[in-house]
């Protein structure tokens, strides 16, 4: 906003090229009657020299109107008092006017409409974390209730949520530890502060620093603007690393020296930054198995897990069931403007029968599905499909080869007809002297060096196409039930999204596979 339309004729120019939808405003009554009125803009760039209504008396004004409002101060010349003014009356930034030769001028005002853009989406998401909690002031949580599992790990959430120390989270993707690591926050004396999630799978190593720890300007190929670092909006507060042992190496050994020394840099800057914020870390994977295989390190983990906490699954707690069944009806017919829908006895025992491999996830996606459809019909049936396959008896392959509980022939022929070679096997006998002599997976071979008809296949081959093909059929059937999806793949089958796209090559699985 400038009194001098040729002036805001260039600045509203100027910010149009670079992406922003600009109003423009010549009098500082005219602002403040449109704010009145319900305008809600994000930045506000205001001069503060103007006739009518003086910037500093607009901000005062803007600051009672629209208190979230980031508002930065344009001025042609660097009067130190009103500076300080400008700032305690809640500015977010001053700046002098653009237009000098070198455009240093655009590129102040660039860095400090992109920094005030990014504490109004921080002040936001901290509003609406508040109204979260105020909605919920008891501290009632839709992921625990009387069951032993669950109280063993919120009578630890009490004991350790006032103190500092970092917190492990481990347990299946799906169980809830978001839900507690935001608890811990709720709980804490940081709870007025920022809480912040990253997801360390989520970004590839090189956007992940950035996300985590911000950059200068021009500290790497497309960094125009100086950015904030999540450790930097989490100040005072808690930050929760979802997923990490996704993280790549490299960045262990930075967040490392964020845990032990509390301070850390930007990229491409030398300036080391207080890191006065509690970490939370969270994971489905088996870090005590990385760390042997050198894949997270092992002075890292023993700096997080300082507190470890195991969320159980949801196969292990039954009697959360039916009151989490409860808990997201009557949330998601609110959300959805629905009636309240009551299982039937049946459907009741079927929830009650499946093992939830999804956990408290396909839970919740599964009663909102029940809320919008209205019919429990269709849900019984998705149920009941679920439940009869989880009750399919499954041939066991390890790395070895197949498993094989009893008559291994029998259980070969299985295996065979899985990976679909259609091969007939011999039938049992007592085990020669090839057999005797140790454990192969080959059949005896001739005195001309010769395999001896279809046993020469060989279990363990027959093992690695069974493997192959199951694989193949159960990555296929969870891109079919998520529509392709491969995040949501990934975390219903319990595996990284690296991991599970490089199954699917290995598979030959591509968009539009047919199975």
């Amino acid at each position: 906003m400038d009194d001098d339309p040729t002036f805001t004729g260039y600045v509203s120019t100027w910010l149009q090229t670079l992406g922003y939808k600009v109003d423009v405003y010549h009098s500082g009554s005219a602002l403040l009657d449109s704010l009145r009125s319900g305008a809600q803009p994000h930045v506000v760039l205001l001069d503060v020299m103007m006739p009518d209504v003086d910037g500093l008396q607009t901000l005062r004004t803007i600051r009672q109107v629209r208190p979230a409002t980031q508002v930065i101060m344009l001025s042609g010349r660097n009067v130190p008092s009103t500076v300080v003014e400008a700032v305690r009356l809640g500015a977010a930034d001053y700046v002098l006017k653009p237009g000098d030769p070198d455009g240093l001028g655009e590129v102040a005002l660039e860095a400090a409409v992109a920094h005030a853009l990014e504490r109004e989406s921080l002040s936001s998401e901290v509003a609406r974390l508040r109204a979260q909690l105020e909605e919920d002031p008891d501290g009632t949580q839709p992921c625990w209730s009387s069951g032993p599992g669950m109280q063993r790990v919120m009578a630890m959430v009490d004991r350790i949520a006032d103190s500092d120390v970092p917190v492990l989270l481990r347990g299946e993707s799906g169980v809830g530890k978001e839900v507690i690591a935001h608890e811990l926050h709720r709980r804490s004396d940081r709870r007025s502060k920022p809480y912040v999630k990253v997801n360390c799978a989520a970004l590839p190593a090189d956007l992940l620093e950035s996300e985590l720890f911000g950059h200068e300007r021009g500290a790497f190929t497309g960094a125009g603007t100086t950015r904030l670092g999540k450790f930097e909006f989490a100040q005072k507060g808690t930050i929760l690393l979802d997923e990490i042992g996704e993280m790549p190496a490299a960045l262990q050994a930075k967040l490392l020296h964020v845990v032990q020394d509390q301070t850390f840099t930007k990229l491409g800057s030398n300036r080391p930054i207080e890191a006065d914020v509690r970490v939370i870390a969270a994971t489905n994977r088996d870090l005590d198995v990385m760390m042997r295989a050198g894949t997270f390190r092992e002075d890292l983990y023993y700096r997080l897990q300082v507190i470890e906490l195991h969320i159980p699954p949801l196969r292990e707690r039954q009697e959360e069931i039916l009151p989490l069944v409860e808990f997201f009806l009557t949330k998601y017919a609110r959300m959805y403007r629905r009636p309240v829908v009551r299982p039937s006895p049946e459907l009741r025992a079927l929830l009650r029968r499946y093992s939830w491999p999804g956990n408290i996830r396909e839970l919740e996606n599964m009663m909102k599905r029940f809320v919008v459809l209205q019919d429990e019909q269709l849900i019984l049936s998705e149920l009941e499909a679920c439940v009869d396959r989880a009750a399919q008896p499954a041939v066991a392959v390890q790395s070895a080869g197949v498993a094989v509980p009893s008559a291994a022939p029998a259980v070969a022929e299985q295996a065979a007809a899985v990976a679909g070679i259609g091969v007939p096997l011999p039938t049992a006998a007592a085990p020669g002297p090839a057999a005797a002599a140790g454990d192969s997976d080959m059949a005896p071979a001739d005195e001309d060096g010769s395999a001896d008809g279809p046993a020469a296949i060989g279990l363990l081959s027959i093992a690695r196409a069974a493997a192959l093909k199951a694989e193949r059929q159960a990555i296929l059937e969870a891109l079919t039930r998520f529509r392709w999806n491969r995040r949501k793949v990934a975390d219903y089958l319990d595996v990284s999204y690296k991991t599970l796209l490089t199954k699917m090559k290995e598979c030959g699985i591509s968009e539009g596979a047919d199975g």
